[in-house]
């Protein structure tokens, strides 16, 4: 329903600023600014985003009642590490949400010490397996389980996860491989036997929020493996350890995903759960989107306000700032984010407002995200209040 035409309605739909305020830390800021601010019929309709990665348990569990919390015991990114991992479930919708993020995430290496050769996708597989477990133990029926990848400290192809669901390795020796599968592991593979000892009649939705494939110069090694710490002559070794694996799979299954827009996800962890049986590539954000309702609130909206940590390219292909710019459709926007890539073109309906400017040293900004926020957004209050002919 329209808002009376003497409100108007303003969509707060932010993502996280990654590493400083998460989605809903940013909304409410921006929140409790524009209602001091603005008159009080203004109408704000806040609603968080995500697209697969950090926040996106939260955001779900804020947006539907429905959804109820749960938490499980498994292998963290480091081999001998245990975590506490959360997932949701619908039981409504007859839908589990896994975050991978929350068994390999690099959120969860001790002590922050990156490990781009020795983390493990395990745990994520071991998730799994849980889920299902229970489901069955309470007669529980899933049709569908989305699991969202990103924000991983791994670039094992998934195959740690496949390991935890009862796949087997072994090396050139005959020897089964017994420890998580790692990065640093693949190239011992000599053999694998597709075994796994659980089922699942419903779909496995695996949401990823970046298209590139598992290989080459846009593959997981060479684009993502350098932010988890691999150096360069370790990004060659886990390509060629990818490349390897990709064969053997290739010859097991008689099909080849390492070309599909997604595949090097979470350091191919959504290449290697394509493998199993009815699952398939989703957008991360898109599927959110719909779970928010975030196109019909848009269209309400005469004015949306979102943002991110950084505003570059990414962020239009597949990123949930991307699906509302789209969605937007020539309407006001104001986008609030750390920093903007200087050379990126937008439409004239939509406002970029970064906390930091080129040339600006981020560390005041960065030292405190959500007074550098209330800040810039006190100063854009102009240009919300043309955006809305008040």
């Amino acid at each position: 329903m329209e808002p009376p035409e003497n409100k108007r309605r303003i969509l707060i739909a932010p993502a996280c600023f990654k590493g400083t305020l998460s989605a809903m830390g940013v909304a409410e800021v921006l929140r409790d600014l524009l209602a001091a601010h603005l008159p009080a019929e203004t109408v704000l309709d806040v609603c968080p985003v995500a697209d697969g990665g950090d926040d996106t348990l939260d955001v779900l569990l804020q947006s539907d009642p429905g959804f109820r919390e749960a938490c499980a015991d498994v292998t963290g990114p480091v081999p001998g590490q245990r975590v506490t991992a959360r997932y949701l479930v619908h039981a409504d919708k007859k839908l589990a949400v896994l975050e991978s993020a929350q068994a390999h995430g690099y959120k969860l290496l001790p002590g922050g010490h990156l490990a781009p050769m020795a983390a493990t996708s395990y745990g994520v597989g071991e998730l799994l397996r849980t889920v299902l477990a229970r489901a069955e133990s309470r007669g529980a029926s899933l049709e569908a389980i989305v699991v969202t990848v990103g924000g991983s400290a791994s670039t094992d192809g998934g195959l740690g996860a496949l390991q935890a669901l009862g796949v087997g390795f072994w090396d050139a020796a005959g020897h089964a491989i017994t420890e998580p599968i790692a990065g640093e592991s693949l190239a011992r593979i000599h053999r694998i036997e597709w075994v796994p000892d659980w089922t699942f009649p419903g779909q496995i939705l695996i949401a990823t929020d970046v298209i590139n494939p598992l290989l080459g110069l846009e593959g997981a090694a060479s684009v993502f493996a350098p932010q988890k710490g691999a150096t360069p002559k370790q990004c060659a070794e886990l390509e060629a350890g990818l490349q390897h694996a990709s064969t053997l799979m290739t010859a097991l299954c008689g099909v080849s995903y390492a070309t599909l827009p997604g595949a090097g996800a979470a350091g191919g962890l959504a290449w290697g759960l394509r493998h199993l049986p009815r699952s398939g590539f989703i957008s991360g954000s898109q599927w959110i989107a719909d779970q928010l309702d975030l196109e019909r609130r848009i269209a309400q909206a005469n004015l949306i306000i979102t943002g991110e940590g950084r505003l570059d390219a990414t962020s239009l292909s597949g990123k949930a700032t991307g699906h509302v710019l789209v969605w937007a459709a020539g309407k006001p926007v104001l986008v609030f984010c750390g920093q903007a890539e200087a050379r990126l073109a937008l439409p004239g309906n939509i406002h970029v407002m970064p906390l930091v400017l080129p040339g600006e040293d981020a560390g005041e900004a960065m030292a405190n995200p959500r007074v550098a926020l209330e800040k810039r957004l006190f100063e854009a209050l102009p240009v919300i209040r043309a955006c809305l002919k008040l």
